[in-house]
């Protein structure tokens, strides 16, 4: 199918981008059952990254309005809601990714230098419950931010504490909680967070700075290209 689509220039393009499509569906250019073009040729006719037409995808996807199908394509399916409702966000995934990987590793570095044993065991805890969830085939979103926040608690540092929450809670965000799902239903995605949080784990309980650092590090750079290039 054809869909004549306009090049943006702002910030926030992904929204700009899903509002587009959104008219598309509303005027019936495209229809119920249509595959949307490829990310690849949305992206050429557009003038943007593909990741930013990912993120437009999942923002309608959020909506109602299509049906992501990972390694296949995109779909028209029938709104659940209003045609020109689309979800609103504060700063999209890939932006909240970018700041994690500036801060985390350093809230993990020194988190292995300043958490107390109890944050240790709940480090312990939460891993061991995480490696139960990761072996039944299942994904608990909420220990992986209990993780990462006992691992910002135990740096010590209040305020890098009080940014990472706030980070968290963007995460929270409609958007960003599909776009990790879509994630988290690919079982060697999972296998491989699970594996990347051990190491996180060990380093941080065996007081390993480097270690840390470098543990959280891999990780957040594996999830941030998994973003990027997983559904390719």
């Amino acid at each position: 199918m054809t869909m004549k689509l306009q090049a943006v220039s702002n910030r926030k393009l992904y929204l700009q981008i899903a509002d587009q499509i959104r008219e598309q569906i509303a005027d019936g250019t495209a229809r119920q059952g249509d595959q949307l073009p490829s990310e690849r040729e949305l992206a050429s006719s557009l003038g943007v990254s593909r990741p930013t037409v990912r993120e437009a995808l999942i923002a309608l996807e959020v909506a109602g309005l299509i049906d992501v199908r990972v390694g296949v394509g995109a779909f028209v399916s029938a709104p659940n809601q209003p045609v020109n409702s689309l979800p609103e966000t504060g700063h999209s995934p890939l932006e909240v990714m970018a700041v994690r990987r500036l801060l985390e590793p350093a809230a993990a570095a020194s988190a292995a230098e300043n958490i107390d044993e109890a944050g240790k065991a709940r480090l312990v805890a939460i891993a061991k419950q995480m490696r139960a969830e990761t072996k039944s085939g299942s994904w608990s979103p909420e220990n992986d931010r209990a993780l990462h926040l006992t691992v910002a608690e135990g740096s010590g540092n209040a305020l890098l504490r009080e940014l990472l929450d706030q980070l968290w809670n963007s995460r929270s965000d409609d958007v960003d909680e599909r776009f990790h799902r879509h994630l988290a239903d690919m079982e060697s995605v999972r296998q491989h967070i699970m594996a990347d949080h051990d190491r996180v784990v060990k380093a941080i309980v065996a007081g390993d700075r480097q270690a840390a650092r470098d543990a959280m590090d891999a990780h957040l750079a594996f999830v941030e290209n998994a973003m990027l290039t997983v559904w390719d």
